[in-house]
């Protein structure tokens, strides 16, 4: 697994981060902790030496998890969580307010059994709390060492732009993909321009961009991909194929996965450090890593631009 070096950085981390939205028990269908600690496992030992959690996965499920996996090995994980939604209520609200985050990090140090977390992300914006509020009680907690590293997730341009005003900020978790191009009008720039690591997330599209879904599937309410991946509709489906036909001939081509083609496509845009790659069993995580990345072509680069846009503009 090739090691990317990190803007403002001494470390670098290998180019998957091991997504764990899946392993926390909830939102993805039937869940199997033993299949998911073999995941996190396997990551470890096939080079992945960076985790992406939060506590609204599974209710801090996923972090309790990852918390036993990586005793005896922290110091050579590169952990990143999040805080901002509030599980403890179960109404999940966003909340950035000083008091939340400083609960939230202590119950996250308490669920991964570490003393400090080397990337601390605000997982959503919440607009009800001011950002110099949230950054001044992040700067207070890096201060203190329980913290190294201050990140956003899915934050808009002008959101990063006023974070950036009072505080430095470490990299952006956007929601990313052939898919989802939504980043590329405003924020990669953004990135580029202030030596932000870009970490997306999202990547192979909740498992479209695969090539494991041959028709459009369906999924039961309260399952992530019925809800937060949009292209899992029939109106969108015969574009998604399409996209996921040029994929697989490129695929062939190169004696590769499709997913590997999705990711190496990812990783070739500008900004991109690393791409955070979810899994929910030793398989998986195999199956993601596997010859990644591959070289494109210009040739392949205009055909999955032009598959991609198709469906993203649709």
């Amino acid at each position: 697994m090739k090691q990317v070096k990190l803007n403002n950085a001494d470390a670098g981390i290998s180019e998957i981060i091991l997504g764990t939205w899946a392993i926390g028990g909830s939102n993805w269908g039937p869940y199997d902790e033993k299949n998911a600690v073999s995941a996190v496992e396997t990551a470890l030992d096939n080079g992945i030496n960076a985790i992406d959690t939060a506590p609204v996965y599974g209710d801090g499920h996923a972090e309790k998890l990852i918390g036993k996996a990586i005793r005896g090995k922290r110091d050579k994980v590169f952990l990143a969580t999040k805080c901002g939604l509030d599980i403890y209520s179960r109404k999940y609200d966003r909340d950035l307010s000083s008091s939340y985050i400083e609960k939230d990090l202590h119950g996250s140090l308490e669920r991964l059994n570490t003393d400090f977390i080397d990337l601390y992300q605000c997982h959503w914006p919440d607009p009800r709390t001011p950002v110099e509020e949230t950054m001044s009680a992040l700067l207070k907690f890096r201060q203190q060492g329980k913290i190294r590293h201050i990140g956003v997730s899915n934050f808009s341009r002008a959101e990063l732009s006023e974070a950036l005003r009072c505080a430095p900020i470490f990299s952006l978790q956007p929601h990313y993909s052939l898919l989802e191009r939504s980043p590329e009008t405003e924020l990669l720039s953004l990135c580029v321009e202030n030596n932000i690591n870009v970490f997306p997330y999202g990547c192979l599209g909740a498992g479209m961009l695969t090539g494991k879904y041959r028709e459009c599937p369906r999924f039961t309410r309260g399952d992530a991909r019925s809800f937060f991946y949009r292209y899992f509709k029939p109106k969108y489906w015969s574009k998604v194929r399409r996209l996921v036909d040029e994929m697989e001939a490129i695929s062939q081509r190169k004696g590769a996965t499709t997913g590997a083609v999705a990711l190496s496509w990812l990783l070739g845009r500008p900004g991109i450090k690393s791409v955070v790659v979810g899994a929910r069993s030793a398989s998986q995580v195999v199956e993601n890593i596997a010859g990644v990345p591959i070289d494109l072509s210009e040739d392949e680069l205009r055909a999955l631009d032009a598959s991609s846009r198709d469906v993203y503009e649709a």
